[in-house]
């Protein structure tokens, strides 16, 4: 593999797995620096390839067209974590043969896309989680006491609210683990919690973290609906998540950009799950900080470090556009593009779905997130 601390010049040919909105973001600061990007997935016409990204476009288990693809590129990243067991050694083999730089490691996407996985890393290495018990067949269903209420998510390839839901009691959540064709699934007790908040962070191969403060999000239907930057939370709050954001980075030795969520109860944080990339919660950096984590995420994975101390960003509100909510809202939407406290982003996704993230919008300025985009 190429030595981690040799920087990847401008010119060089950069690639994404994944096409979406991420991939998007991050192209079109690379390409501002000089960079070719590539990307691939089963997409075609994708966010990324509007916005100028060569896509390959191929199922993530072709192999030989993925192993074409890697080689074609000079360093690897990814916009989504959610990529086949198979895929990920077939990125480790390549890179193994040329040389591939991949950021971050095939290892910590391995982790963040198993839940069972990254729970067990958060507990190994010192981070609070809920408790949980994972059920990989019915008889650990029968075997252990769950606590009703209780949370169950599928183990892998859930998102934005897929894959998980609220069961209250042991009959209603054995007639639908009944129902499932394979068990592979984690059970979490609830957490009672004030609010919810997220560290942006990014690691280089040397070693030094930069991080923004914590943003305080909240959830519609289990997606990210306003992300508020900085959270107002304690500055006790603000020291356990960005310490626990450090630990998680450096247990991982991980190289790239990277989110870390979590729940805030009775003045501690308790881990919730990260994100192997830059996430929905730090879009406010394109606006209202002087370095974006789509930034971070090209720097880290070139090796130019930044001669920094620490991130800064202005107050800022992140507000999703979800759906239908850019066609149903057009007229007031219009009317905050004549303002110049709003800035919009739009994604150039074809079709409008129930859930589908089509683009978001930052506010600079004062007003509360309920004020800047009332209902």
């Amino acid at each position: 593999m190429k030595n981690e601390n040799t920087l990847i010049p401008s010119k060089s040919v950069l690639g994404v797995m994944g096409s979406g909105q991420l991939g998007r973001m991050f192209a079109q600061k690379a390409k501002e620096r000089g960079y070719t990007v590539k990307c691939y997935s089963p997409e075609e016409n994708s966010p990324a390839a509007k916005a100028g990204v060569i896509e390959t476009v191929g199922d993530y288990e072709d192999y030989p067209k993925l192993k074409s693809f890697l080689r074609s590129i000079d360093a690897l990243t990814f916009e989504f974590e959610n990529i086949p067991a198979k895929a990920l050694y077939t990125i480790e083999e390549v890179s193994r043969e040329t040389g591939l730089r991949v950021s971050p490691s095939v290892e910590s996407i391995r982790i963040s896309q198993n839940r069972f996985l990254e729970k067990e890393f958060f507990n190994r290495n010192g981070l609070k989680t809920t408790a949980y018990l994972y059920l990989n067949n019915l008889d650990g269903l029968y075997a252990n006491q769950i606590k009703f209420p209780c949370i169950l998510k599928t183990n892998q390839f859930g998102y934005d609210g897929k894959g998980q839901g609220k069961f209250q009691n042991f009959s209603e959540l054995e007639f639908f683990l009944k129902s499932q064709k394979n068990v592979d699934h984690i059970i979490e007790d609830i957490v009672n919690f004030s609010c919810e908040i997220s560290v942006v962070a990014a690691r280089f191969s040397s070693g030094k973290i930069l991080y923004y403060p914590p943003s305080e999000n909240t959830h519609k239907n289990h997606i990210l609906d306003f992300s508020i930057h900085p959270a107002g939370v304690s500055e006790t709050i603000k020291k356990k998540a960005i310490e626990a954001t450090q630990i998680l980075l450096t247990a991982l030795d991980y190289v790239g950009v990277l989110a870390l969520e979590f729940f805030v109860s009775n003045e501690d944080v308790i881990c919730n799950e990260f994100a192997p990339r830059p996430h929905n919660s730090g879009h406010f950096s394109m606006d209202a900080a002087r370095i974006s984590q789509f930034e971070l995420q090209l720097l880290t994975l070139c090796n130019i470090e930044l001669d920094i101390a620490k991130l800064e960003a202005s107050p800022c509100v992140m507000k999703n556009i979800i759906g239908f909510d850019f066609s149903e809202k057009e007229k007031d939407y219009l009317e905050f593009l004549k303002k110049n406290d709003y800035r919009l982003h739009l994604y150039q996704k074809d079709q409008a779905k129930i859930g589908r993230k089509m683009g978001h919008w930052n506010y600079l300025g004062n007003k509360s997130y309920l004020d800047a985009f009332p209902e």
